[in-house]
């Protein structure tokens, strides 16, 4: 159990928002601190997002270091009439 005071202004715009979203209050501290730690965490970018990176559906994993050749390849294709 966590207790924290606000200002007046601070409790307002969260009791603003709350209703506006219908969440309660103990939902957004809890979601804002996760989003929180999660940023000043020591985990890099990459790190985080690492199981999103890669071969996608194209199962090309070199995509990004072969586009130049794949794009002239796709030029000539369609301007060699």
């Amino acid at each position: 159990m966590l207790t924290t005071r606000l200002t007046t202004s601070e409790e307002k715009k969260l009791t603003e928002y709350c209703l506006q979203h219908g969440l309660s209050k103990s939902q957004v501290v809890k979601e804002a601190l996760a989003q929180y730690l999660t940023k000043n965490s020591d985990v890099s970018a990459y790190e985080s997002g690492q199981d999103l990176f890669g071969s996608a559906s194209s199962n090309d994993t070199d995509r990004s270091t072969t586009y130049k050749e794949r794009l002239k390849k796709m030029l000539n294709e369609k301007h060699s009439h």
